[in-house]
Parts: structure tokens; sequence; C-alpha cells
């Protein structure tokens, strides 16, 4: 049976494959999804499963019943299309990434879910490449020339830095599960170093960013407006002001949108009554830093008139939102999108990107004379160390020092 594209990019949210309805009533009409007879003979075990509570094709529940058909169906054809493919070799780079992927005690399972969203991103990479090679194959030599090829292809400096880290981390948990061949690459990558690109020495300043707030004002994006406001007074990363989509089941709670889940951004119960102050857990530090950082608004009378004229009637739900999307938050593309319209709208550099706005804030900070502890808490960073590589203008501070050791 043809699938549609919906299948696979979400487009018609209603789209439920292999669905079919048993029952008379809605107190017992049941929805299953049921595998097609092409795939039961070709051997696939799961035959038909239900799909959501009894009930009716146009209740309530409609968008969940046809999401799981479609994570049910690219299941059935994922296994349809490994038929053809070669096994796991054991000892082979493919089993050990794919032991790492999907083994209960990887490592893997402990990290938060957008960090192992962008390491599954890596691992596919890594397994194009080397998932082929026996163990043993990837020597010191082996792994330069891998090196080599990359910046012969014209691969950026921290693309092969995000390469060979996951390479790493494989590497290392073979050695955890006590494999000889990936104790030895352990070991060789640990006396291996692969080179950063230089820090950005970018930075919006004060005024460029009463810019872009200018630029989505007059573009009607006040939610924009506010969330860079929020972004640069309070040093924030951008996911703790719009959030982000994650993938999820469709049992999750929350806000739902083609099998990913909004969080960690901001939420109106986060705020108190008067707009006086909001509290947040910092997503990224949530493990090492898992007390809410208190943010006190009333020294930014802007920003809690921005939110006054924002909050609605009952204030539940997500501060920042898109209306191109719908009233839904902004994903992390839309995000940057709309900084770089407006960017080029207010005619300020190219160069200028919106992952520089806390660099932007850190450095005014520095420069205003800030002790580096404070800094540190302002900018929710666990060392001073972080903290500094987002401070620009390093030119400044080495001729404020020498003015300083002139005085003495």
């Amino acid at each position: 049976m043809p699938f549609k594209p919906a299948l696979w990019d979400g487009s018609d949210p209603l789209y439920a494959p292999c669905m079919s309805w048993s029952g008379r009533d809605s107190a017992t009409r049941q929805a299953r999804w049921k595998c097609p007879r092409k795939y039961r003979e070709a051997g696939y075990k799961v035959t038909a499963i239900k799909v959501g509570p009894p009930g009716h094709p146009g209740d309530e529940h409609q968008l969940d019943r046809a999401l799981r058909c479609r994570q049910l169906t690219q299941e059935m054809i994922r296994w349809w299309d490994s038929l053809d493919q070669p096994k796991i070799s054991l000892g082979s780079w493919h089993y050990l990434i794919a032991r790492y992927r999907r083994d209960e005690f990887s490592p893997i399972n402990e990290v938060k879910a957008n960090t192992r969203h962008g390491y599954l991103q890596q691992l596919a990479k890594l397994e194009a490449v080397i998932g082929h090679m026996p163990l043993e194959d990837l020597t010191y030599e082996q792994i330069k020339r891998l090196q080599k090829a990359m910046e012969q292809k014209g691969r950026s400096l921290s693309y092969i830095h995000r390469f060979f880290n996951t390479l790493r981390r494989v590497a290392r948990y073979g050695k955890a599960l006590q494999i000889p061949e990936a104790a030895a690459v352990a070991g060789t990558l640990s006396e291996m170093r692969f080179s950063l690109p230089p820090a950005r020495q970018v930075a919006p300043t004060r005024e460029q960013i009463y810019q872009i707030v200018a630029a989505a004002d007059a573009a009607g994006l006040p939610d924009f407006a506010l969330g860079i406001l929020l972004q640069y007074e309070f040093t924030l990363r951008a996911v703790d002001v719009r959030g982000q989509w994650l993938p999820a089941s469709p049992q999750a709670g929350g806000i739902i949108r083609q099998g990913k889940r909004w969080q960690d951004g901001l939420t109106w119960d986060m705020f108190d009554a008067d707009l006086t102050c909001f509290s947040k857990v910092i997503s990224k530090t949530s493990k090492s830093l898992p007390e809410p950082y208190h943010f006190d608004l009333t020294p930014l009378p802007e920003i809690r008139t921005r939110l006054r004229l924002l909050r609605p009637a009952e204030p539940v739900g997500p501060v920042i939102l898109s209306m191109r999307s719908g009233g839904l938050p902004y994903t992390a593309s839309g995000w940057v999108q709309a900084w770089r319209r407006l960017r080029d709208a207010a005619g300020l550099p190219q160069e200028l990107w919106m992952m520089d706005v806390r660099a932007g804030a850190v450095t005014e900070a520095k420069a205003l004379g800030v002790d580096p502890y404070a800094l540190r808490d302002a900018a929710q960073h666990a060392s001073i160390s972080t903290t500094n590589r987002y401070s620009r203008n390093r030119s400044d501070g080495a001729n404020q020092i020498v003015k300083l050791r002139r005085k003495t």
C-alpha cells in the first residue's frame, strides 16, 4: 500500500495510515492500527494495536490516534527496509554505536533530552563513516586519515571536533563494556587533540539590541521584542526564554506538535502577580544547579510594561508565542530566522548573530567592572572560566590593566 508523504513530514496531522474501527457506539467503538497483509506475511510480528480510548473518528482524540498510527507505520517500514540490509557484524563500529544508542545503561540515557537529540544526530554521521569497519581497524593512522579527508572536503573545525568527540564517547563506552579493541581506540584518542575554531569576537551593543527590538515592534512581533530584551537584560539563553521542541510520546502532557513537546521556556506561572519578579530553573545547568534563579524585574519598567500588554486574562502557558505559527511557541530555527529578518531590516551587520546576545550582555557588564563572581552568577554559569569565554573586547580589558598599573 502506498503511503502519503505526510507519514514522514507530518504535513497532514489527521493522516492515520492502517487505522480501522470496530464496534457500533462511542462507548465501545475502538480504533486499531492493523498491519497490512504484505508485512505480516513477511514476518512482522506486530499485527494490531489499540490507538487511543474508545470514541469516534471526529472526537478530541483524533490527532493523538493519527500520530500513533503514523509512528507505528514508520516502525513497520523501517523493519521492512532493514530486511534488505546486511546484519550488524559483531565487533564492528556499527555494533558498538548501536549499543551506545540503545543499551539501557548507556551514558546517552543520562543526558538531557535536547543533548541526547544532538548526540543521535552525531552518531548517525559517525555510523555512516566508520560503521562498516571492525573496531581494531581504527588505528592512529586511520584516525588521522579521516581527519585529513574531512579537512580536504572543507569540513569546519567545529564539525571535525564534534565528530571525534562523538567517537571518544562511543569508544569509552566500549571500554566500559570491556571490549579490548574499543579500549585501545579510547586510549589512542585520549592522546589526540582536535582544534576548535577561535572564539567569536562579535557581540551586539545595547544600542544594537534596541534597534532589533524597535524593528520587531515595527513588524508586529511584540513577543519577539520582549524575548530579546529578556535574553539581553538577564543574560538568558534563548532556550530559557522561547523554550524548545523535543521528541515526546503521544501520551506526554503539555503542548504537543508533530510528535514534539514544548519545554524549558518561560511560562506565566513563573511570574508573580505584580510582575515584579520571576523564577526559573536554568535548563542547561538543571542537574548541577537545580535551584531556581530569582530575577528582579523592578529595575526594568519597559519589560514589565511589555509583560502587562502580553499577559492573557488567564495567565497560564508559554509567555513568548509566534503568531506566524498559529499562536504556538517559536521553534529554534524560527527564532533565529526572525532575528535575521529584523537585523537586516534594522540595517545591522550580518555578522551579528542571535547566539551573540548573551555575549553582548556579559561584555557590557564586564566593561562596567562587575565582580567576576557576580558576573558568573548572572550568566548562570558553573565556573568563571565559562563566563570568560562569553566576554569580548579582551583588548579593552588588557588596556585597562595597563592604565591601572601606571597609577601605582
